[in-house]
């Protein structure tokens, strides 16, 4: 690599911090571009906007699992440079678990029995498409807010990762769930809400994560160091 070359990180999902401080330790230079309704946080790298693509010499994607339109965007504006990824491996249904997989929101929502009280952890972009439910839904927020509920039969259900299991039991029960509708976004410390559903005997719709952009996957800082030599 030369060191005039420039990797723009599309951040996003938890592990962008992790990729910023591979790419440091590698000795490459770089931007992060955040994904729309992310929080970014500081890192070595500074942040910049999407145009910047225009100079860059490589995309390592740390957006979130399923941001397609950053990615969509990225590639479309930096045709022809090398792509990787990083980010954590989808779950994995288990004995016990009672999954629907289904590839878009709108097979998701078509999937919930009618009338069935769902507690959704699909992000306020899904609201929209939620409101073709016809029972209660209760949508898990990370970030404390005031914004009005456009749910008829909706409410917003605050918390922070990582979550317990117990604690998920316990409001899946409280809020008397008959599903749950997630994304398959992998890690550990959104995967309760799934666990919690599995020793209630409760269904839950799992949205598959969209495919990504062709390119390898890179899983360690030994990954991105040779990623980063190579180019």
């Amino acid at each position: 690599m030369n060191k005039g070359q420039m990797i723009a990180v599309l951040g996003g999902a938890r592990e962008t911090l992790r990729a910023v401080e591979w790419l440091t330790r590698a000795g490459a230079n770089g931007v992060v571009i955040w994904g729309t309704g992310t929080d970014p946080v500081r890192t070595p790298f500074r942040d910049a906007p999407m145009v910047s693509l225009a100079e860059t010499d490589a995309i390592l994607d740390a957006s979130h699992s399923f941001d397609e339109v950053t990615r969509a965007i990225a590639v479309a504006r930096a045709p022809g440079v090398p792509y990787a990824h990083v980010g954590r491996a989808p779950w994995v249904p288990g004995p016990g678990d009672l999954w629907t997989e289904v590839q878009t929101l709108t097979e998701a929502v078509a999937a919930l029995p009618s009338g069935a009280r769902v507690f959704a952890a699909t992000g306020r972009g899904s609201l929209d498409v939620l409101a073709a439910h016809d029972g209660p839904v209760f949508l898990r927020q990370l970030t404390r807010h005031d914004l009005p509920m456009p749910l008829p039969n909706g409410q917003f259900i605050f918390g922070n990762a990582p979550f317990a299991v117990a604690d998920e039991v316990g409001l899946l029960t409280d809020l008397k769930i008959d599903v749950v509708l997630a994304r398959n976004i992998g890690g550990a410390g959104s995967f309760p809400k799934l666990a919690a559903a599995r020793e209630l005997g409760l269904p839950a719709v799992v949205l598959r994560p969209p495919a990504r952009p062709d390119g390898p996957h890179l899983a360690s800082y030994e990954d991105v160091q040779h990623w980063v030599q190579s180019l």
